[in-house]
Protein backbone atom coordinates (compact mmCIF):
# COMPACT_ATOMS: atom_id res chain seq x y z
CA UNK A 1 0.00 0.00 0.00
CA UNK A 2 1.01 3.46 -0.55
CA UNK A 3 2.67 5.60 2.58
CA UNK A 4 -0.06 7.46 4.15
CA UNK A 5 2.59 8.47 6.88
CA UNK A 6 5.00 10.88 6.45
CA UNK A 7 7.80 9.41 8.31
CA UNK A 8 7.12 5.75 6.89
CA UNK A 9 7.68 7.81 3.02
CA UNK A 10 10.92 9.76 4.19
CA UNK A 11 12.34 6.08 5.96
CA UNK A 12 11.66 4.35 3.09
CA UNK A 13 12.92 7.41 1.00
CA UNK A 14 15.81 6.82 2.67
CA UNK A 15 16.27 3.04 2.48
CA UNK A 16 16.17 3.42 -1.67
CA UNK A 17 18.82 5.93 -1.47
CA UNK A 18 21.29 3.64 0.56
CA UNK A 19 20.08 0.81 -1.86
CA UNK A 20 21.33 2.75 -4.94
CA UNK A 21 24.85 4.31 -3.53
CA UNK A 22 25.14 0.68 -1.99
CA UNK A 23 25.12 -0.82 -5.64
CA UNK A 24 27.32 2.62 -6.88
CA UNK A 25 29.88 2.06 -4.39
CA UNK A 26 30.35 -1.64 -4.92
CA UNK A 27 31.29 -0.55 -8.63
CA UNK A 28 34.31 0.30 -7.13
CA UNK A 29 35.17 -2.52 -5.28
CA UNK A 30 33.82 -4.83 -7.63
CA UNK A 31 31.66 -6.90 -4.94
CA UNK A 32 28.00 -7.31 -4.07
CA UNK A 33 26.17 -4.41 -2.58
CA UNK A 34 25.49 -3.91 1.37
CA UNK A 35 21.65 -4.09 1.47
CA UNK A 36 19.24 -6.44 1.16
CA UNK A 37 16.75 -7.66 -1.20
CA UNK A 38 13.98 -6.25 1.37
CA UNK A 39 10.59 -6.90 0.79
CA UNK A 40 9.94 -3.43 0.18
CA UNK A 41 12.44 -3.60 -3.05
CA UNK A 42 9.50 -6.12 -4.75
CA UNK A 43 7.44 -3.64 -6.08
CA UNK A 44 9.00 -0.04 -5.45
CA UNK A 45 6.92 1.69 -7.55
CA UNK A 46 3.96 1.39 -5.37
CA UNK A 47 6.02 3.99 -3.41
CA UNK A 48 5.16 6.43 -6.15
CA UNK A 49 1.15 6.30 -4.99
CA UNK A 50 1.87 7.97 -2.04
CA UNK A 51 1.04 11.14 -1.66
CA UNK A 52 4.51 12.42 -0.33
CA UNK A 53 5.68 11.44 -3.77
CA UNK A 54 7.07 14.10 -6.06
CA UNK A 55 8.68 13.94 -9.35
CA UNK A 56 12.28 13.10 -8.09
CA UNK A 57 10.91 9.92 -6.92
CA UNK A 58 10.00 8.77 -10.08
CA UNK A 59 13.82 8.74 -11.46
CA UNK A 60 14.72 7.62 -7.99
CA UNK A 61 12.04 4.34 -8.84
CA UNK A 62 14.02 3.76 -11.57
CA UNK A 63 17.37 3.74 -11.23
CA UNK A 64 16.02 1.38 -8.05
CA UNK A 65 14.59 -0.93 -10.81
CA UNK A 66 17.57 -0.85 -12.70
CA UNK A 67 19.67 -1.86 -10.04
CA UNK A 68 17.90 -4.94 -8.80
CA UNK A 69 17.79 -6.71 -11.91
CA UNK A 70 21.60 -5.77 -12.35
CA UNK A 71 22.16 -7.40 -8.88
CA UNK A 72 19.64 -10.31 -9.93
CA UNK A 73 22.38 -10.64 -12.82
CA UNK A 74 25.17 -11.12 -10.27
CA UNK A 75 23.34 -13.77 -8.32
CA UNK A 76 22.50 -15.80 -11.57
CA UNK A 77 25.95 -15.73 -12.77
CA UNK A 78 28.26 -15.33 -10.23
CA UNK A 79 32.06 -13.14 -10.23
CA UNK A 80 33.77 -15.78 -11.54
CA UNK A 81 34.80 -15.09 -15.62
CA UNK A 82 36.32 -18.48 -16.19
CA UNK A 83 32.73 -20.54 -15.12
CA UNK A 84 31.31 -21.13 -18.73
CA UNK A 85 27.16 -20.43 -17.52
CA UNK A 86 25.80 -19.40 -20.05
CA UNK A 87 24.77 -22.70 -21.82
CA UNK A 88 23.90 -23.81 -18.95
CA UNK A 89 21.65 -20.37 -18.20
CA UNK A 90 20.66 -19.43 -21.23
CA UNK A 91 16.97 -18.84 -20.67
CA UNK A 92 17.92 -17.25 -17.35
CA UNK A 93 20.00 -14.66 -19.42
CA UNK A 94 17.56 -14.50 -22.14
CA UNK A 95 14.67 -13.36 -19.42
CA UNK A 96 17.21 -11.13 -17.95
CA UNK A 97 17.78 -9.78 -21.40
CA UNK A 98 14.08 -9.07 -21.63
CA UNK A 99 13.75 -7.68 -18.10
CA UNK A 100 16.59 -4.42 -19.19
CA UNK A 101 13.93 -4.46 -22.54
CA UNK A 102 11.37 -4.16 -20.29
CA UNK A 103 12.46 -1.76 -18.09
CA UNK A 104 13.14 0.59 -20.81
CA UNK A 105 10.17 0.29 -22.53
CA UNK A 106 8.20 1.33 -19.32
CA UNK A 107 10.56 3.86 -18.30
CA UNK A 108 11.66 5.43 -21.01
CA UNK A 109 8.66 7.74 -22.20
CA UNK A 110 7.94 8.08 -18.04
CA UNK A 111 10.92 9.53 -17.18
CA UNK A 112 10.79 11.94 -20.46
CA UNK A 113 14.62 13.53 -19.93
CA UNK A 114 16.08 15.32 -23.05
CA UNK A 115 19.08 15.94 -24.10
CA UNK A 116 22.39 14.89 -21.89
CA UNK A 117 20.04 13.65 -19.01
CA UNK A 118 18.56 11.36 -21.77
CA UNK A 119 22.27 10.20 -22.74
CA UNK A 120 22.82 9.63 -19.34
CA UNK A 121 19.75 7.19 -18.68
CA UNK A 122 20.97 5.77 -21.90
CA UNK A 123 24.62 4.93 -21.27
CA UNK A 124 22.64 2.92 -17.88
CA UNK A 125 21.00 1.03 -19.78
CA UNK A 126 23.30 0.00 -22.72
CA UNK A 127 26.01 -0.77 -19.68
CA UNK A 128 23.36 -2.80 -17.98
CA UNK A 129 23.14 -5.32 -21.16
CA UNK A 130 26.76 -5.05 -22.13
CA UNK A 131 27.84 -6.76 -18.67
CA UNK A 132 24.33 -9.49 -19.01
CA UNK A 133 25.80 -10.20 -22.25
CA UNK A 134 29.30 -10.10 -21.50
CA UNK A 135 28.71 -13.59 -19.77
CA UNK A 136 28.59 -15.36 -23.12
CA UNK A 137 32.36 -14.80 -23.60
CA UNK A 138 33.39 -16.12 -20.36
CA UNK A 139 34.55 -19.43 -20.16
CA UNK A 140 34.21 -22.04 -23.26
CA UNK A 141 30.90 -21.44 -24.36
CA UNK A 142 30.67 -23.76 -27.87
CA UNK A 143 27.90 -25.84 -27.69
CA UNK A 144 27.77 -29.37 -29.60
CA UNK A 145 23.54 -28.11 -30.28
CA UNK A 146 22.61 -26.37 -33.05
CA UNK A 147 19.79 -24.40 -31.21
CA UNK A 148 21.87 -23.10 -28.36
CA UNK A 149 24.57 -22.36 -30.45
CA UNK A 150 22.31 -20.15 -32.64
CA UNK A 151 21.24 -18.74 -29.94
CA UNK A 152 24.80 -18.09 -28.43
CA UNK A 153 25.05 -16.55 -31.39
CA UNK A 154 22.10 -14.13 -31.81
CA UNK A 155 23.11 -13.45 -28.13
CA UNK A 156 27.18 -12.55 -28.86
CA UNK A 157 25.11 -9.79 -31.22
CA UNK A 158 23.33 -8.13 -28.37
CA UNK A 159 26.66 -8.23 -26.59
CA UNK A 160 28.54 -6.15 -29.61
CA UNK A 161 25.73 -3.92 -30.31
CA UNK A 162 25.45 -2.68 -26.55
CA UNK A 163 29.34 -2.04 -26.69
CA UNK A 164 28.91 0.14 -29.60
CA UNK A 165 25.78 1.74 -28.24
CA UNK A 166 28.07 2.93 -25.38
CA UNK A 167 30.76 4.42 -27.10
CA UNK A 168 27.80 6.27 -30.04
CA UNK A 169 26.98 7.49 -26.78
CA UNK A 170 30.44 8.73 -25.72
CA UNK A 171 30.26 10.00 -29.18
CA UNK A 172 27.02 11.78 -29.88
CA UNK A 173 25.28 12.05 -26.59
CA UNK A 174 26.97 15.88 -25.75
CA UNK A 175 27.64 14.57 -22.19
CA UNK A 176 30.33 16.07 -20.06
CA UNK A 177 32.70 13.18 -20.15
CA UNK A 178 34.91 14.41 -17.34
CA UNK A 179 32.36 14.66 -14.93
CA UNK A 180 30.93 10.97 -15.13
CA UNK A 181 31.38 8.76 -12.54
CA UNK A 182 34.42 6.39 -12.92
CA UNK A 183 32.11 3.10 -13.38
CA UNK A 184 31.15 4.71 -17.20
CA UNK A 185 34.92 5.58 -18.07
CA UNK A 186 35.52 1.46 -17.25
CA UNK A 187 32.51 0.61 -19.27
CA UNK A 188 33.59 2.38 -21.94
CA UNK A 189 37.06 0.65 -22.05
CA UNK A 190 35.11 -2.89 -21.83
CA UNK A 191 33.00 -1.69 -24.69
CA UNK A 192 36.13 -0.83 -26.78
CA UNK A 193 38.06 -3.96 -25.74
CA UNK A 194 35.27 -5.83 -26.21
CA UNK A 195 34.39 -4.33 -29.95
CA UNK A 196 38.51 -4.52 -31.29
CA UNK A 197 38.06 -8.44 -30.04
CA UNK A 198 35.07 -8.62 -32.27
CA UNK A 199 36.22 -7.19 -35.14
CA UNK A 200 39.45 -9.13 -34.80
CA UNK A 201 37.88 -12.64 -34.43
CA UNK A 202 35.74 -12.05 -37.74
CA UNK A 203 32.74 -12.23 -35.58
CA UNK A 204 31.04 -9.33 -37.64
CA UNK A 205 30.23 -8.64 -40.88
CA UNK A 206 32.05 -6.35 -43.44
CA UNK A 207 29.81 -3.36 -43.38
CA UNK A 208 29.51 -3.88 -39.37
CA UNK A 209 33.34 -3.88 -39.38
CA UNK A 210 33.63 -0.92 -41.01
CA UNK A 211 31.28 0.60 -38.77
CA UNK A 212 33.10 -0.43 -35.74
CA UNK A 213 36.19 0.83 -36.66
CA UNK A 214 34.64 4.11 -37.87
CA UNK A 215 32.80 4.46 -34.25
CA UNK A 216 36.76 3.69 -32.27
CA UNK A 217 38.28 6.34 -34.77
CA UNK A 218 35.00 9.35 -34.00
CA UNK A 219 35.68 8.17 -29.88
CA UNK A 220 39.83 8.56 -30.31
CA UNK A 221 39.00 11.73 -31.83
CA UNK A 222 36.09 12.99 -29.21
CA UNK A 223 38.75 12.31 -26.99
CA UNK A 224 41.61 13.70 -28.48
CA UNK A 225 39.24 17.18 -28.62
CA UNK A 226 38.67 16.94 -24.74
CA UNK A 227 41.21 18.90 -22.79
CA UNK A 228 42.55 16.20 -20.23
CA UNK A 229 43.28 17.47 -17.08
CA UNK A 230 46.78 15.31 -16.81
CA UNK A 231 48.96 12.91 -19.27
CA UNK A 232 47.87 10.25 -16.34
CA UNK A 233 44.07 10.58 -16.40
CA UNK A 234 42.92 7.29 -17.76
CA UNK A 235 41.17 8.40 -20.47
CA UNK A 236 44.82 9.82 -21.90
CA UNK A 237 45.17 5.47 -21.80
CA UNK A 238 41.96 4.79 -23.88
CA UNK A 239 42.99 7.18 -26.50
CA UNK A 240 46.32 6.46 -26.63
CA UNK A 241 45.14 2.70 -26.97
CA UNK A 242 42.66 3.16 -29.62
CA UNK A 243 44.77 5.33 -31.77
CA UNK A 244 47.21 2.73 -32.09
CA UNK A 245 44.74 -0.58 -31.98
CA UNK A 246 42.48 1.67 -34.98
CA UNK A 247 45.66 2.53 -37.20
CA UNK A 248 46.97 -1.10 -36.96
CA UNK A 249 43.76 -2.67 -37.87
CA UNK A 250 42.91 -0.19 -40.86
CA UNK A 251 46.03 -0.79 -42.55
CA UNK A 252 45.92 -3.91 -42.71
CA UNK A 253 44.51 -5.84 -46.05
CA UNK A 254 44.12 -9.39 -45.19
CA UNK A 255 42.20 -11.17 -42.04
CA UNK A 256 42.86 -10.20 -38.74
CA UNK A 257 44.76 -12.56 -36.53
CA UNK A 258 42.42 -13.95 -34.06
CA UNK A 259 43.29 -11.95 -30.51
CA UNK A 260 43.51 -14.33 -27.83
CA UNK A 261 42.92 -11.65 -25.11
CA UNK A 262 40.60 -12.05 -22.14
CA UNK A 263 37.81 -9.93 -22.05
CA UNK A 264 38.04 -9.36 -17.99
CA UNK A 265 40.43 -6.61 -17.56
CA UNK A 266 42.26 -5.18 -14.62
CA UNK A 267 40.28 -2.69 -13.13
CA UNK A 268 43.05 -1.66 -10.09
CA UNK A 269 42.59 2.29 -11.54
CA UNK A 270 39.44 2.12 -9.81
CA UNK A 271 41.75 2.02 -6.59
CA UNK A 272 43.33 5.15 -6.67
CA UNK A 273 41.54 8.75 -6.76
CA UNK A 274 42.40 9.77 -10.10
CA UNK A 275 38.66 9.57 -11.41
CA UNK A 276 35.80 11.00 -9.91
CA UNK A 277 34.35 9.19 -7.86
CA UNK A 278 31.39 11.32 -6.80
CA UNK A 279 28.15 9.50 -8.08
CA UNK A 280 25.59 11.92 -7.37
CA UNK A 281 27.15 15.28 -8.26
CA UNK A 282 28.13 15.76 -11.70
CA UNK A 283 24.80 18.52 -12.82
CA UNK A 284 21.37 18.29 -13.05
CA UNK A 285 20.33 15.01 -14.48
CA UNK A 286 18.69 11.57 -14.07
CA UNK A 287 20.15 10.62 -11.07
CA UNK A 288 20.03 13.85 -8.77
CA UNK A 289 17.06 13.40 -6.18
CA UNK A 290 16.81 16.56 -4.19
CA UNK A 291 13.99 18.07 -3.99
CA UNK A 292 15.03 21.65 -4.06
Amino acid sequence: MPHTNVLCYDRTRLFYLLCICGHHCSLKYGRPPMTQEWRSLKNPTTFLHSEFSTHRDIGLISQLELWTTTRAVLEQFGADIKSSVACEKLDDLEKLGHSFQNWHHTWNGVLGVQGPMSSIAELYYNCALLYLYSHVHRGDNRSPRLDIGTRLTEIRGHFWRSAQAVVRIFIDGELRILDLPSYFGTMLAFATVSLIKVVCDGEVLDQDRHDIMCSLRQLADTFREIKLPRTSHPYAGIVEGLGQITETLHASTSQPAVVSSDLAFNDSVLMDDIWNMDFTDFGSNWMEFNDH
